[in-house]
This record gives C-alpha cells, sequence and structure tokens, in this order.
C-alpha cells in the first residue's frame, strides 16, 4: 500500500474512534511509522487531509449509488424483482465495508464540532439511504404491488428498521462478522414479513 493511501486509511482510523481535534500529525505520523514532516510531501496539514477522506467517501456513494440505481432499473418485472442488490450494493459495499464503516463513524463524532460534516452526516446517513429504499418500494407500486402510498410508507417503515440495525450491529462497537450476520439475518427477516 502507498505511504498516502496508508496516512488516510490510518489518518481515518483514529478519526472514527477519537474524533478530528483529539488526533495530531504526530499522531497519524507515528502510526504510519514515517517522520511528521514526511506527511507533508502528501498532504498540506490534516484539513487536507479530512478534504481527502470525504471526496474519497463521496466518490464511493456516487460510484455505488449508479451502481444500485442500474442494478434496479434493470428490473422490468415483478418476476425479476429481487433484493440481491439490497445485500450486494448497500450492505456488502457500504454499510459492510471497512472505509465507509469507519466514515460514518467519524462523521458521527464530528457532526457536533463540523457544520460540512453534520451537513455530510444527514445526507449520507439518511436523506440518501431512504431515498434509495423508498425508490425501490416505488418500484414496486409500478407493478402493481401496492400503490403510491402504500409504497412510500413502506420505504419509511424500512428505512427506519434497516437505520435501527444499522446503530445496532454495525456501528456500535468493533464491525465483527458475527454483528454482520446478525444484521443480515434481522434485516431479511423484516423483509421477508413485509412480503
Amino acid at each position: 500500500m502507498e505511504t498516502k493511501e496508508q496516512i488516510l486509511n490510518n489518518a481515518l482510523d483514529m478519526f472514527a474512534k477519537s474524533g478530528y481535534n483529539a488526533v495530531s500529525i504526530r499522531d497519524i505520523a507515528k502510526t504510519v511509522n514515517i517522520k511528521e514532516s514526511s506527511i507533508y510531501y502528501h498532504f498540506r496539514n490534516k484539513h487536507d487531509i479530512l478534504d481527502s477522506l470525504v471526496k474519497k467517501y463521496e466518490s464511493h456513494i456516487r460510484e455505488l449509488t449508479n451502481m444500485l440505481q442500474t442494478a434496479m432499473s434493470d428490473t422490468n418485472s415483478m418476476n425479476s424483482f429481487s433484493w440481491d442488490w439490497l445485500r450486494e450494493y448497500y450492505f456488502e459495499q457500504y454499510l459492510f465495508d471497512t472505509f465507509c464503516n469507519q466514515m460514518m463513524r467519524f462523521m458521527m463524532i464530528e457532526q457536533f464540532h463540523n457544520e460540512h460534516m453534520r451537513m455530510q452526516y444527514e445526507h449520507y446517513l439518511f436523506e440518501l439511504p431512504r431515498n434509495i429504499q423508498t425508490g425501490a418500494f416505488m418500484m414496486l407500486s409500478q407493478f402493481g404491488i401496492m400503490n403510491e402510498q402504500q409504497a412510500e410508507e413502506c420505504g419509511n417503515d424500512f428505512f427506519a428498521n434497516m437505520t435501527t440495525l444499522t446503530f445496532k450491529y454495525l456501528l456500535n462497537g468493533e464491525l465483527t462478522k458475527a454483528k454482520k450476520d446478525a444484521f443480515c439475518e434481522e434485516a431479511f427477516a423484516y423483509i421477508n414479513r413485509m412480503f
């Protein structure tokens, strides 16, 4: 792994555990096992590291959203509808992804100290997932399974349940296989009850 990537990964790990203000350039350099001055070869300052992490996260989310929308739009009938997109894109490549998980944890901490991070927190942990999940139910309304009002209500209920499970299992303590499995079990049990 390149030094720049190591700096970003180690900085994010510390930011996600302690918050931005509690971590110094010296702390980051120590965990990467480089001189403090070497960080300035890759980044102007600590804020530049933060900006780089946010840009990387936003880019990752844009790619995932595009893939997810493509997967959902390929569904042209109820017979081809599947919840596989949920596991593949939303669970595996977002909620269970170490980088994304750490960014969510970091945003949870920083929302109290940084207005920009608070807006990121609201957008990426609440607005965007709700829109995507409600969109899936709106698609079901197009197949005549439910009307639009029911789709909106189901989407909101589904979002509330997924958010609760995310905070219960994935943003609470260490992210482990057992927690991921428990999350999936409860999430798909909820889906099966709905349908």
